[in-house]
């Protein structure tokens, strides 16, 4: 029986990556680039997408990070398809070297599309009655040989050069913690009030039905934790508290990727000093 199973599993991952393929087909046709951004620095070049293979070429290494490295799928070669992604403005990172794109992040905007990835998991209507244009930031990601602080650096700044484009209120998403113990969960969110870090109504937003989690009784006492609590906040979020976002108190459970998501919003009439003077001449 166990050897039937073992099998089946590369035929589902075959007839997978065979959906996915005709799936990008017809999102392909459907995208077009909503607001230019170019510009060049250094050893690379940041830009919006403004073509197919461009978008393919996003899609192949959002595979190779989100399917590969963190749900250590076997293929090895495949594509990330959703079906936003004809609706999002791509930002994107190119190594002039191998002139291949290193790193992306996913944008939607408000003015361009009323779904976004955050309504899948999370009720956000008391959000998005704010006034305000909206830009949603996700499916981020950077090739493991290009993740240090100029590759991300170059994403604040062509993101903020798109902000200023659409006139941006707020920048929101999901942020993933790389955990599904309550326990550490819990500790997670006591860290994040304890520093005043918790969104307040009508920003905050709960869990849909679905993406509960457990209760999250931390049982604080209890320091039996797979890491220190602040290793489990990755480098992408930490960066976005530091801008000065809040998240939500009840992170959504992500069991594809094995890891809670919260409900992440920046208000950019609270950008922090810090990243005002690095970023807003620029």
């Amino acid at each position: 029986m166990l050897n039937q199973l073992r099998n089946i599993e590369p035929l589902k991952e075959i007839l997978f990556q065979y959906g996915s393929l005709v799936h990008a087909g017809r999102i392909e046709k459907l995208f077009y680039r909503k607001i230019a951004v170019y510009f060049e620095k250094g050893s690379y070049i940041v830009k919006t997408i403004e073509s197919r293979s461009e978008l393919k070429e996003v899609m192949k290494l959002r595979y190779q990070v989100f399917h590969k490295e963190y749900r250590k799928k076997k293929f090895p070669f495949g594509l990330d398809v959703e079906s936003l992604d004809p609706v999002a403005d791509h930002l994107v990172i190119i190594d002039k070297e191998s002139d291949k794109i290193v790193g992306t992040y996913r944008l939607i905007c408000s003015e361009f599309s009323n779904v976004f990835y955050s309504q899948s998991e999370f009720n956000i209507q008391g959000f998005f009655e704010l006034p305000g244009v909206k830009l949603e930031l996700s499916r981020a990601c950077i090739h493991k040989d290009f993740r240090k602080g100029v590759v991300m650096n170059l994403l604040w700044r062509g993101l903020v050069k798109y902000m200023n484009e659409v006139k941006a209120k707020y920048l929101f998403g999901c942020s993933s913690v790389k955990t599904m113990d309550p326990k550490e969960v819990g500790l997670v969110v006591e860290k994040f009030r304890a520093e005043g870090q918790l969104l307040n109504p009508p920003m905050s937003a709960e869990p849909l039905p679905m993406y509960e989690m457990a209760r999250l009784t931390a049982m604080l006492e209890d320091t039996a934790i797979s890491k220190p609590i602040e290793e489990m906040i990755p480098a992408l979020l930490q960066s976005y508290l530091k801008a000065g976002a809040k998240v939500s108190s009840s992170p959504a459970l992500d069991k594809d990727f094995n890891c809670v998501d919260f409900f992440t919003v920046l208000d950019m009439e609270s950008l922090t000093q810090l990243y005002e003077r690095r970023y807003r001449p620029d």
